[in-house]
């Protein structure tokens, strides 16, 4: 499959009409189990539905035609950031569309997978995005680490996977990134 994907983008980054409908019946259905699982993740605070997510990460996805696609692996990578700038961009319109704003909150231990028993911190996706943004100045494999992991809910070993990085480096950079978003999160006033 990762071989059918890369051959099916390139063919379409090309103009191949035949491949850029072949690629979406091979990478919607993807698209649409990200969304599925990002919707999961968020317990109903995303107006979202999954299909409008998935459909609305394809519409993306189908702007990249200048992509010098490498592997599924890239598509994958690609594809959380654009599932994160949806989430992102939907939250950013519900809260304009409501006056005074509406930020919607989700655990911060949830956000990041780790809903274990341990004191949930309410945060707003805004405030985690603003982070991540921050985060990446400063470490950005750490930032594309939770990335993968909290918009693609990708594991460990597929995040090592996708950065052809090693599942102890990867795990290295997720325990930093979680630190480092707490104490930013949990020390930003807003």
């Amino acid at each position: 499959m990762d071989t059918q994907i890369t051959k099916l983008l390139n063919a379409w980054r090309n103009g191949d009409r035949a491949a850029g409908n072949a690629l979406a019946n091979e990478i919607y259905p993807v698209l649409h189990g990200l969304a599925a699982g990002q919707v999961r993740r968020n317990g109903g605070r995303l107006t979202l539905c999954a299909t409008e997510l998935a459909h609305e990460a394809y519409e993306r996805l189908h702007r990249q035609r200048k992509v010098d696609w490498q592997n599924r692996d890239q598509f994958f990578a690609l594809a959380a950031t654009l599932v994160r700038r949806v989430v992102i961009d939907h939250i950013r319109q519900r809260s304009a569309e409501k006056r005074g704003g509406e930020t919607v909150f989700v655990s911060f231990e949830e956000a990041l997978g780790q809903s274990h028993g341990a004191k949930e911190h309410a945060i707003d996706w805004l405030g985690l995005d603003a982070a991540l943004i921050a985060l990446a100045q400063e470490e950005e494999a750490c930032a594309r680490v939770v990335e993968l992991r909290v918009f693609a809910g990708l594991t460990i070993d597929e995040v090592a996977g996708v950065l052809g990085s090693s599942t102890a480096t990867v795990g290295r950079q997720w325990r930093f990134a979680r630190t480092w978003l707490a104490e930013r999160l949990s020390s930003d006033p807003g």
